[in-house]
């Protein structure tokens, strides 16, 4: 079921586009889908009861054995509408939640998932709590399982405590990962974009990597990490994020703040986009929107259009006069690489400098500095001072300048 509110700016064509590429992704076949234009939520049934009789007679006639909303659905709501209809009903957040469950792979991914999962389902609990059970096993129930749900208010609300104490270690462990990194002076990158933009596929080009790919959306939920080399010694760290989506559900942004941060501490975030969608502003400004509330939109942000070997030379001309400051390349073809490596280094070292320093023994003591702020390339001691060939940012120069030190840019 799509509903398509009056003010909604996606098309009918797009949003059935995506709404079926979701339920693929949770391996269900699509057997009817069903237009409802709404100005405004009905709030037994959320859309008119005319509507849910129709509704009815589709899901008879077709033999469906669940009904999907492409809208959230309050638990009244969601109740009414199973009971009419006589099979479960879910909603978008609910299916999103199962694709989810299904490619969660790491301890991380599978916290974060049953996180998302417990908290959209504990206002749901009414009284004594609903017996869960009657969800089924299967769409829409993914992850804790149907054991683990039957369970009150205060024992779910206790779980996401423990949970939230677990992920807030994953967010420590990460914290000190990124310190080392830090203190190595390497900058990190990190890839961002719409789900199935060909970002996993790019990951892999870029670090000879063998991370999975598919043509199923979400795909990639735990954040993986690895070196590229940029050629001339230097070294960024890049990891693969999730993939974003048009309205996706805040619980899923605050459930998964362990794996987006990562985006906060990037030198440089990568924008992949996939070429070949009919409307490309339509999924270039829901990533947009998300890294503005993340407070992500002021980072230096590589603009990258993927898959160019699925499009004529017309069509890819017409692109890179739209945006000429972008890069286009094909991932799986190896396309483009080189120059996507030089708008990376770019955007990600234009402040680097490589300097010699001269320091007196009387100063010593600003070898320290060296190795916690800088990149030390290597060092000469001769009979006075010693000489230090180092890599940093254009910003702590101010410190030389303080100390008296000879410096010299190379």
């Amino acid at each position: 079921m799509v509903v398509r509110h009056y003010q909604e700016p996606w098309s009918r064509e797009a949003l059935a586009a995506e709404f079926k590429a979701l339920v693929r992704s949770a391996k269900i076949e699509v057997v009817d889908l069903a237009f409802v234009k709404l100005s405004k939520p009905n709030p037994q049934f959320y859309i008119g009861k005319g509507k849910v009789e129709e509704l009815a007679e589709i899901v008879a006639e077709e033999g469906a054995s669940v009904v999907i909303f492409n809208s959230d659905l309050n638990f009244t709501q969601q109740r009414n509408l199973e009971e009419v209809l006589t099979v479960k009903t879910i909603d978008r957040t609910q299916l999103i939640l199962d694709i989810f469950a299904k490619h969660a792979q790491t301890q991380e991914g599978i916290l974060q998932v049953e996180l998302a999962q417990l908290e959209y389902l504990l206002p749901r609990l009414r009284g004594k709590g609903i017996m869960l059970s009657r969800l089924g096993g299967g769409i829409g129930t993914r992850g804790p399982g149907e054991k683990k749900l039957e369970v009150d208010r205060r024992r779910i609300s206790e779980r996401i405590g423990r949970l939230k104490k677990d992920l807030k270690l994953v967010r420590q462990h990460r914290s000190t990962m990124r310190k080392k990194r830090q203190k190595e002076q390497i900058a990190t990158c990190s890839l961002v974009g719409y789900t199935n933009a060909g970002k996993t596929t790019l990951f892999n080009a870029l670090c000879s990597g063998h991370q999975t790919t598919s043509q199923a959306l979400f795909t990639t939920l735990d954040t993986v990490t690895r070196n590229v080399n940029l050629g001339a010694d230097f070294k960024i760290v890049l990891s693969d994020t999730v993939g974003f989506i048009y309205r996706l559900p805040p619980n899923l942004i605050e459930a998964f703040k362990a794996t987006l941060e990562e985006l906060r501490y990037a030198s440089v975030l990568i924008h992949v986009i996939d070429v070949n969608v009919k409307d490309i502003s339509q999924i270039k400004k829901p990533v947009d929107l998300i890294l503005k509330e993340l407070e992500l939109d002021e980072k230096p942000i590589v603009l990258v259009f993927n898959k160019i070997d699925k499009i004529s030379p017309e069509q890819l001309n017409i692109l890179s006069s739209k945006y000429p400051e972008s890069t286009f390349i094909s991932a799986k073809n190896n396309i483009g690489l080189d120059r996507l490596k030089d708008a990376i280094y770019k955007n990600t070292f234009k402040d680097i400098i490589e300097v010699v320093v001269r320091v007196p023994f009387e100063k010593m003591g600003a070898v320290k500095y060296f190795h916690e702020n800088c990149q030390v390339l290597k060092k000469n001691y001769q009979e006075t001072e010693a000489i230090y060939w180092l890599r940093i940012r254009k910003d702590k120069l101010v410190y030389f300048e303080k100390e008296g030190l000879r410096v010299k840019e190379i």
